[in-house]
């Protein structure tokens, strides 16, 4: 049994312009009550077999929202190799965007055969991590195969240049203006380099560019207010930060990067912009993970620690669509309220991010509508399937 639903996206375009935007969700946003009465072990145990989507980092989370419930002192060297996992599973998810989901916007086939490997090296790297093979038990060991990990993070880093940069992820970072960008896309014949191209040809830089706010680092003390009113469920389903709605994307967590501020001046945080980000954020992966390995007490947490009623847990992650939130409440050793708040509900707010950019593009016929629309979808990237409807 997995956790999914699906997002149910309708246009309605008038005059030149799509105008109006209604975005529906059939995401059971209360499912997490089925560990309602379980103990922290149990759930732990059982989330792996709900979550097919960034199941790491829902562990993490759990795993953090249990330990501060339980008053446990995370251990840093394990913070770390989960963070490793987490910086690693982000990594095949932008992976699987750029080979299976962008050659389609060039009418070319999924490099499906390529992006196949990205499932083992995760499992691999878990087994090098953790005793168990695990790593969300509250009594994880760790088994540091120093060896094996350096060889995954090499592995990963010549995937990317091979598959997505045509040149070492360091180097490619290196690019400092939209021209040199340019010149990349322009000399480059990966996906991404002629996927770049393709959205500059047609103009479609800054396509679905919208009014839109970062969602800043969030209080746990006031996550576990909003996450403990009365209106809480309508929170989760959707979610507003001192009354605005936030995006939480990998433009959000690249925006102070000095090409993505470039871009973002020149098209705002339309379709180039955000391409883009996804793909420094993948480009710096790998320097990151030999960071976590060799300064293991360089882990951030990504939020702001507060005072939380005893047997209470926050615990946040930053996935790979975004920042992912677990609430527990514990009684006598069992689970009295679990709740999951996850990006998609912030960046697909009916009056969020999405749908402001969708409401922005133009209209002159329906193909090129449904074009640009799944484009910019694909770009803020849902975790789960959509239907894009144009009436």
């Amino acid at each position: 049994m997995h956790i999914e639903g699906r997002l149910w996206i309708d246009l309605y375009p008038v005059a030149g312009q799509v105008g109006r935007v209604n975005i529906q969700s059939s995401r059971p946003l209360q499912a997490a009550q089925i560990f309602e009465g379980k103990t922290a072990q149990e759930v732990l145990m059982q989330l792996p077999l709900l979550f097919s989507v960034c199941g790491i980092a829902q562990g993490t989370a759990a795993v953090r929202a249990f330990q501060q419930a339980l008053a446990q002192v995370a251990s840093i060297p394990v913070d770390a190799a989960r963070a490793l996992l987490v910086q690693m599973e982000t990594a095949r998810e932008h992976l699987w965007r750029i080979l299976i989901d962008w050659p389609q916007f060039l009418e070319e086939p999924a490099e499906e055969r390529h992006a196949a490997p990205l499932h083992s090296m995760l499992r691999t790297l878990r087994k090098a991590l953790f005793m168990d093979g695990d790593g969300f038990s509250l009594q994880t060991e760790l088994q540091v195969g120093q060896g094996a990990l350096t060889d995954l993070i090499d592995t990963l880093d010549e995937m990317l240049t091979s598959l997505v940069f045509g040149c070492a992820p360091a180097q490619w970072l290196q690019i400092a203006n939209p021209d040199g960008l340019n010149d990349w896309a322009r000399r480059e014949k990966t996906i991404a380099a002629r996927l770049l191209q393709w959205v500059s040809r047609q103009g479609w830089q800054g396509l679905g560019a919208a009014e839109s706010r970062l969602l800043p680092d969030l209080p746990e003390a006031e996550l576990d207010r909003q996450l403990d009113a009365p209106g809480a469920g309508r929170f989760i389903a959707e979610p507003v930060w001192n009354d605005s709605t936030c995006e939480t994307t990998p433009l959000a967590r690249q925006s102070e990067y000095a090409l993505i501020k470039l871009l973002s001046h020149s098209y705002g945080n339309g379709l180039l912009t955000r391409l883009v980000a996804r793909l420094v954020e993948l480009a710096r992966i790998p320097a990151t993970m030999r960071k976590l390995l060799e300064q293991p007490d360089t882990v951030c947490a990504t939020h702001v620690r507060g005072a939380l009623p005893e047997g209470t847990g926050v615990g946040q992650v930053e996935a790979a669509r975004g920042r992912l939130v677990h609430r527990v409440v514990l009684e006598e050793g069992h689970v009295s309220r679990y709740q999951i708040l996850a990006p998609t509900e912030w960046n697909f707010h009916p009056s969020g991010v999405v749908a402001r950019g969708l409401g922005s593009l133009p209209y002159t016929d329906e193909v090129t509508l449904r074009r640009q629309a799944a484009l910019l979808i694909n770009a803020v990237d849902p975790c789960v399937g959509y239907e894009l409807r144009i009436h």
